[in-house]
C-alpha cells in the first residue's frame, strides 16, 4: 500500500541536465588538455597551465554548443599558449621585438591607468552588442572559423562572416574609432 495520498501534489525528482557540469568536464579533460597542448606548443609549463586556464575560463564565459567541447578547448588553449610564448620571447629579448623590452618590463603608472581605462571602455562597448553578435565575435576572436560559427548558429558561412563583420563595425563605432578609422567605409 502506498503512503502517498491522491490529493497531495507529487513533486517530481529534479532531473540532471544532459550536459555535464563544469567540474565534471574539468575532471575528465584537464590532464589530457594539458598534454595535448604541450605536444603542440613548445613553451614553458607556466605558459601551458595559463593557456589551459584561459581556455576553461572562455568555456565558462561563452559555453559553446559544439559537438566536441574538448576540440574547442584544445584550439583555444593552443592559440593562447602560442600568444603567451611569443610574449615571453619578446620580454626575454629573443626573436622579433615588436614591443621594446623596456616598455613591457617597466611600464609607467600612467600607461597602466590608460590601459585599464581602454580595457573598461572596450568591455562596456562589447556589452552593448546584441548577444548573438557578441557571442559570434567572441567565438571568432578565440579561433573559430566562420564555417564553425555558422554551423553552431544554423546560418551560412557567409551570414556568419557578415554578422561578425557587423559586430566589429559596431564595436569600432562605439569605441569612437568608426568613420575616421576606415576611410573606405563611407
Amino acid at each position: 500500500m502506498s503512503t502517498t495520498r491522491h490529493n497531495e501534489p507529487q513533486v517530481p525528482e529534479p532531473r540532471r541536465s544532459p550536459a555535464p557540469l563544469e567540474h565534471e568536464l574539468y575532471d575528465e579533460h584537464a590532464a589530457k588538455l594539458l598534454r595535448v597542448v604541450g605536444s603542440r606548443v613548445d613553451t614553458s609549463d607556466a605558459n601551458l597551465e595559463d593557456a589551459c586556464s584561459f581556455a576553461w575560463t572562455q568555456l565558462i564565459a561563452t559555453w559553446p554548443t559544439l559537438d566536441s567541447i574538448f576540440a574547442w578547448l584544445v584550439r583555444v588553449a593552443t592559440r593562447e599558449a602560442w600568444r603567451l610564448h611569443r610574449l615571453e620571447r619578446r620580454q626575454a629579448g629573443d626573436g622579433d621585438d615588436l614591443v621594446p623590452v623596456e616598455a613591457v618590463a617597466s611600464p609607467t603608472a600612467d600607461a597602466h591607468a590608460e590601459d585599464r581605462v581602454q580595457l573598461d571602455e572596450a568591455v562596456q562597448a562589447v556589452k552593448t552588442l546584441h548577444p548573438r553578435k557578441r557571442r559570434m565575435l567572441v567565438l571568432h576572436a578565440t579561433g573559430f572559423t566562420y564555417e564553425e560559427i555558422g554551423r553552431e548558429y544554423g546560418v551560412s558561412t557567409e551570414r556568419a562572416r557578415e554578422l561578425v563583420y557587423r559586430a566589429r563595425l559596431q564595436l569600432r563605432d562605439r569605441l569612437g574609432r568608426g568613420e575616421g578609422a576606415n576611410p573606405r567605409r563611407r
